[in-house]
C-alpha cells in the first residue's frame, strides 16, 4: 500500500515579498490531492536589473532538496528582461542542488508559449514600464515578438502589486488585447491576473500565459505529473 497523502512532491523557491503563489497555487491544485507543494523563501536584491543566482538564494534550494522534491521552480520572472540564458544556468544549479528537473517562471512562460505555438504577445508587466523594453529585445532572441505592452502608471512594489484589486488588474490587463496578438503574457508572479484570465479568454478568444500558472504547469510536467485542469484558462487544460 503507497503511503497516504500526496505522491508527488514540488519545491517552490518564492521571493520573500510574494504573497500570491502559495494561495494561487493552492487554489489551482484544490482537486489534486495527489500533489503536495513545498516552499522556500528568500530576499530579492533591490534593484531589478540584479540576476538571481546562489548567492541571493541562499539556503533556500538545500533547504528544498531535505523533502526530496520531484521538480522544482524558481518563482520568479528576473530572467524575462535580465536573460534568460541565466535562468538556464539557474536551472541547472537548482537541478544540482536539489537533485530534481528545474525550472523558473520566466522559462516556464516561454516553454508555454511553444506548446500554444504562438510567436506574437502582448506583455502585461505590472513593474516600470522602462523594463518593457528589455523584454521585448529578450523575447526577440527567442522567437517572440511583442506586438503590444502594458503597465501601471506608477511604479508599485512587490507588496503593492499583490494587493491589487480584481477592476485593477482588469484595466492593465485590457489594453494588451490587440487585433495582432495571438496569446496575451502576464509576467510576475505577483499579479493576480491568473483569477481574471479565464473571463478574459472567453471574452477576447486568445489565451492568457500567466507567469505564476505557466510555473505550476512546468512544474507537473517536469514531475510528470501533467493532468488537465480547469476553470483557468486553456494553458492549464494543455498538458
Amino acid at each position: 500500500m503507497p503511503a497516504p497523502g500526496p505522491a508527488v512532491r514540488l519545491g517552490v523557491l518564492v521571493p520573500s515579498s510574494n504573497s500570491n503563489a502559495e494561495t494561487l497555487t493552492a487554489a489551482l491544485l484544490a482537486d489534486r490531492s495527489d500533489v503536495g507543494v513545498h516552499y522556500s523563501r528568500f530576499r530579492l536584491p533591490p534593484d531589478l536589473g540584479d540576476a538571481i543566482d546562489a548567492r541571493v538564494l541562499g539556503e533556500a534550494p538545500s533547504l528544498l532538496a531535505d523533502v526530496e522534491p520531484d521538480a522544482v521552480a524558481f518563482h520568479g520572472t528576473s530572467g524575462t528582461w535580465v536573460g534568460l540564458d541565466g535562468d538556464r544556468q539557474l536551472c541547472a544549479e537548482l537541478a544540482e542542488s536539489t537533485g530534481a528537473p528545474a525550472t523558473t517562471a520566466s522559462h516556464a512562460v516561454v516553454e508555454a508559449r511553444a506548446a500554444r505555438a504562438v510567436s506574437r504577445v502582448s506583455v502585461v508587466f505590472p513593474g516600470p514600464a522602462s523594463i518593457l523594453p528589455l523584454i521585448a529585445e529578450e523575447y526577440s532572441r527567442h522567437g517572440l515578438d511583442v506586438v503590444a505592452t502594458s503597465s501601471p502608471e506608477a511604479v508599485l512594489a512587490n507588496p503593492e502589486i499583490a494587493r491589487l484589486g480584481a477592476d485593477e488588474i482588469g484595466a492593465l490587463m485590457r489594453p494588451a488585447f490587440v487585433s495582432d496578438a495571438e496569446a496575451v503574457v502576464c509576467i510576475g508572479t505577483n499579479l493576480r491576473s491568473a483569477y481574471l484570465a479565464a473571463a478574459f479568454e472567453r471574452e477576447f478568444g486568445l489565451p492568457v500565459v500567466d507567469s505564476a500558472v505557466a510555473t505550476l504547469w512546468e512544474l507537473l510536467r517536469l514531475a510528470g505529473s501533467a493532468k488537465p485542469v480547469t476553470g483557468w484558462g486553456r494553458l492549464m487544460e494543455t498538458v
